[in-house]
């Protein structure tokens, strides 16, 4: 489940912005921190003109009996 949280980054944290931009560059990275590996995904909140068209279409067809 998504975080809720936001955290705004300014000026002063370039390398976490450095680390989000290779992120994206690479469409996700595997990062090893000692013995553990993580799965670091990027996407982002907003939808294009079609997937919104897409998301906003309604439910699923009813069935015609």
């Amino acid at each position: 489940m998504p975080s809720k949280e936001i955290l705004v980054l300014g000026e002063g944290d370039k390398e976490i912005i450095d680390f989000l931009e290779k992120v994206r560059a690479a469409n996700g990275l595997r990062v090893q921190l000692g013995n553990d590996v993580f799965s670091v995904k990027i996407s982002s909140e907003t939808a294009s003109d079609k997937g919104r068209a897409f998301l906003t279409k309604g439910g699923p067809l009813a069935r015609h009996e």
